[in-house]
């Protein structure tokens, strides 16, 4: 059951840690060539790195994993015949499904942040980091837009079984394609629809600059409200037909 799962969530976790700390010392190596670096912080009186903002930049290790760990009750398509067979209620399965893949989730921005603050101190910029207000809403609204995410694409896998690689692909084209869309002047109600389609986008709930703004109508706590109503209910519509599939033919 659930075992299968926690493989290939330790796999993908395992390739992506190994390509991102690779990254981490190829940099490091390369800082270093020719000695210690020396960054100089002259952004006025008090230089300062805001830790909520690594914090959302971290957001890319679960946003990266997330469209593909939620492949993974679509993988059980071509046998499940075999996974009705298990003396445990159908909906426990999906739930354990999607709390491995909660829990990698987590793993990733953990990995994320961990090469974030490893190159921060070893070039020695450590002491110019700061804490603001909002690292809270910022952690929210990470996690919020990863589930977000997570949960579209178990939604669409489960109604479209099958097809759960091309969908994860697919949604990373939806994701980078549409915003752009937004900003091309078609006719009103074209470009309204292409507005529209960016509600169901978690890259447009993510950004905070202007851009984000016209896009997505509201302040960053109903962002972050948004994005975890989306993905939750995603999630859990997505259980509840997974629940209900009949065996293939």
């Amino acid at each position: 059951m659930h075992y299968v799962e926690l493989l290939r969530a330790r796999r993908a976790l395992i390739w992506y840690g190994a390509i991102l700390f690779s990254c981490v010392a190829l940099g490091l190596a390369l800082a270093f060539k020719d000695g210690p670096p020396k960054f100089q912080m002259s952004h006025g009186s008090n230089p300062s790195i805001p830790v909520e903002f690594l914090i959302a930049g971290a957001a890319i290790g679960p946003l990266i994993l997330a469209a593909f760990l939620a492949v993974g009750l679509d993988a059980e398509f071509k046998t499940v015949a075999i996974t009705w067979t298990r003396p445990i209620p159908r909906l426990a399965i999906a739930l354990r499904y999607v709390a491995v893949d909660g829990g990698a989730l987590l793993a990733a921005w953990v990995l994320t942040l961990a090469a974030v603050f490893i190159t921060i101190f070893a070039i020695g910029i450590g002491k110019y980091l700061t804490f603001g207000d909002h690292v809270a809403l910022s952690v929210l609204l990470v996690f919020g837009v990863a589930v977000m995410w997570y949960g579209l694409v178990v939604l669409v896998t489960t109604l479209l079984p099958g097809r759960g690689a091309a969908i994860a692909g697919g949604s990373w084209g939806y994701a980078l394609i549409v915003p752009g869309l937004a900003h091309i002047p078609f006719p009103p109600l074209l470009h309204q629809v292409m507005v529209a389609l960016n509600y169901l986008n978690p890259m447009a709930y993510l950004g905070q600059g202007s851009s984000a703004r016209e896009l997505i109508a509201g302040s960053g706590e109903q962002h972050v409200i948004a994005v975890w109503l989306i993905g939750l209910a995603a999630v859990a519509i997505a259980t509840q037909i997974w629940t209900k599939r009949e065996v293939p033919a």
